[in-house]
């Protein structure tokens, strides 16, 4: 991965907040997902089951593989109004094919919701 991409990456370490986290699991609760599908390792995505469990993990062939489950809405929105562009960038992963590679970021959720908020 390209060291200026990661470093961009890494150097986003606003908040989601709790507003943009509830948008997100606004459009989650209508039945919208967040992710690539295509073939191979489709990066990180978000969705919710049928369960009403809110899913975040990774996605192989456009399906999740082994999430981390927020079994209500309150507790996701609290999980990702703390995160950032730059916690979410498996920047640390030992497989340097993972970091920063389709992950979620600031732009990406705003796109998934079809807000922009800027940079405060």
């Amino acid at each position: 991965m390209e060291q200026s991409y990661l470093r961009e990456l890494a150097s986003d370490t606003e908040y989601f907040g709790y507003y943009l986290a509830g948008l997100v699991a606004d459009k989650l609760d209508e039945g919208h997902s967040l992710g690539y599908s295509h073939r191979d390792y489709c990066g990180m995505g978000l969705e919710k089951n049928d369960k009403g469990e809110y899913l975040y993990g990774e996605l192989y062939d456009g399906g999740m593989m082994i999430p981390s489950k927020f079994t209500n809405r309150e507790s996701f929105v609290e999980w990702l109004a703390f995160q950032s562009t730059a916690s979410l960038a498996r920047l640390n992963d030992k497989e340097e094919f993972y970091r920063g590679n389709q992950t979620l970021t600031r732009q990406r959720l705003e796109q998934f919701i079809g807000q922009s908020f800027g940079k405060f």
